[in-house]
C-alpha cells in the first residue's frame, strides 16, 4: 500500500461571483467554494497550475492542507468535486470539502494490479479485471490513495483474485463482500468469445445510431 502523505495548497478570498468568473479563469485563477465540517462555505480562488499539481497527486482521497492566504490556519480538507469544461475539460470549478479527522467517512480507494501474471506470461489465459475500486469506510487520515494487488500468484486458467484477498489495514473497513471477483485467469477461448460479443454489440449500436441519425 502506497504511503501516505498530506499535500499543501494556499488558496486566496475570491469576491468574483457568477458569469463574472470567467476573468479569473482568463487569468489562469480557479475559482472554487469552501465547506464541510465546522466550514460556513465560502468561495476562494487558486491558482490554475498549483491545483492541478496537487489534484494530480492528491486526487479525491488525498488530505490537502488548504490555507486560505499565508497567515491562515491551514484545514484538511478533500478535493470533493471538480468540474470541467465538456469540450476541452480544463478543469473550470473546484469544491474543497473541510472534513473532521475524528470521525469515519465512506469513500472508493482504487485498485491497481501489480506484478505478472504467469499464466498470461506462458499464453495460456487472458487476465480479466473485474473490479477496479474498493468502497471503504476509514477515518479521513487512514484513507489509503489505492491497494496494490499482486497478480503474481495467477498461474493457471480459473486462478483468481477476491476482496477477501485484498490486503486491507485493520484501521479500514470493506464495504464490498469478501466474495467479489476483483480478477482471473480466462482461458483465451472464452476471452476471445467474450470480446467478440462486446465488440458485435457495439457496431450492432453503432448502426442502431446511424439509422437513428439517417431518419
Amino acid at each position: 500500500m502506497a504511503q501516505r502523505i498530506t499535500y499543501e495548497l494556499v488558496v486566496e478570498p475570491r469576491e468574483v461571483t457568477g458569469k463574472r468568473v470567467k476573468r479569473l479563469r482568463r487569468q489562469d485563477l480557479l475559482p472554487a467554494v469552501v465547506y464541510g465540517y465546522g466550514v460556513t462555505a465560502f468561495p476562494v480562488q487558486a491558482a490554475q497550475k498549483e491545483f492541478e499539481h496537487v489534484y494530480l497527486r492528491a486526487g479525491s482521497n488525498g488530505l490537502v492542507d488548504l490555507k486560505v492566504g499565508d497567515k491562515d490556519q491551514a484545514r484538511k480538507v478533500f478535493i470533493h468535486s471538480v468540474q470541467r469544461n465538456p469540450i476541452t475539460h480544463v478543469i473550470e470549478h473546484v469544491d474543497f470539502v473541510a472534513v473532521n479527522l475524528t470521525e469515519e467517512t465512506t469513500t472508493t480507494v482504487p485498485l491497481v494490479l501489480t506484478g505478472e501474471a504467469p499464466a498470461v506470461r506462458l499464453g495460456e489465459g487472458m487476465l480479466l479485471q473485474q473490479l477496479d475500486h474498493l468502497q471503504i469506510r476509514a477515518l479521513p487520515s487512514d484513507i489509503p490513495a489505492l491497494f496494490e494487488v499482486d497478480i503474481s500468484g495467477l498461474d493457471e486458467v480459473d486462478k483468481a483474485i477476491h476482496v477477501s484477498d485484498v490486503q486491507v489495514p485493520g484501521t479500514v473497513h470493506v464495504l464490498n463482500s469478501e466474495d467479489e471477483l476483483v480478477a482471473k485467469i480466462a482461458a483465451l477461448r472464452v476471452a476471445e468469445v467474450a470480446e467478440a460479443e462486446e465488440a458485435e454489440e457495439g457496431a450492432e449500436a453503432a448502426a442502431e445510431e446511424g439509422g437513428a441519425v439517417g431518419r
